[in-house]
């Protein structure tokens, strides 16, 4: 694993203690306030592929999250989330941090509101994934920037454990990782923010916090073209 690689770090599971980011009074024009309201906290609940008997009743047992993430509505009853969040793939040291060990392969369901989500399109090589879920409705859509300027302002919403914390900061640049490409933004994060919706000034849709190079405080970006697509993809295949 070279250092590049090292240094970059999915943000799943809300595991560390650290305090939400205070980011100010002003929540931006209008147009983005009303985007608050379509970011969801998910609710995370990691177990063994696999289990045996005993653990699932040890599973059963100790009902609750044990992660958690971000999402946000993107249609009735539609989601929208990183892909790492909803397939169980997370670090050894995340594993360990919730209980279980390094070898075990795990898997998650994925909660919004106390309503068990379904998974229903992903788009892995982008790092997306398209939930449904109950009681979660949308009047209009985002619209989707798909050019940045160097330096134009963003702006991050999530919600981690039902918290809301604004995150801004400024496009940085293209960033290519394992093959993929990737937008950069120069902005400060915490566990939690994956599957968080990233806007412009004007509340179009940038893009989707995918993960973050903690060497030079970029959050990696997946880019709002490929999350329209996806939707555009579930929209045609629709009967």
């Amino acid at each position: 694993m070279d250092r590049k690689t090292r240094s970059i770090m999915l943000i799943v599971v809300a595991v560390s203690m650290l305090a939400p980011l205070c980011l100010g009074k002003e929540n931006g024009s209008p147009s983005l306030r009303e985007q608050e309201r379509y970011t969801l906290s998910l609710e995370l609940e990691f177990s063994k592929k696999n289990s045996n008997a005993l653990q699932k009743v040890v599973n059963f047992l100790n009902l609750g999250p044990n992660g958690y993430a971000t999402g946000f509505v993107v249609g009735d009853g539609l989601v929208m989330t990183a892909y790492h969040v909803v397939s169980g793939e997370i670090s050894d040291y995340k594993k360990v941090a919730l209980g279980f060990a390094p070898s075990d392969h795990l898997q998650v369901r994925v909660y919004v509101n106390g309503c068990q989500a379904k998974v229903i399109r992903t788009d892995k090589e982008a790092d997306l994934a398209l939930l449904e879920v109950c009681g979660s409705k949308r009047d209009r859509l985002a619209a989707f920037q798909s050019n940045l300027n160097k330096d134009e302002k963003l702006l991050l919403i999530a919600r981690p454990h039902g918290d809301k914390i604004l995150s801004r900061g400024t496009f940085y640049g293209s960033y290519s990782f394992n093959g993929l490409d990737y937008w950069s933004v120069k902005l400060s994060a915490r566990d939690g923010f994956s599957g968080s919706p990233v806007y412009n000034e004007k509340a179009e849709l940038v893009g989707v916090m995918s993960g973050y190079d903690w060497a030079k405080k970029l959050a990696l970006v997946s880019p709002g073209a490929r999350a329209q697509k996806l939707i555009d993809d579930y929209n045609s295949a629709k009967p």
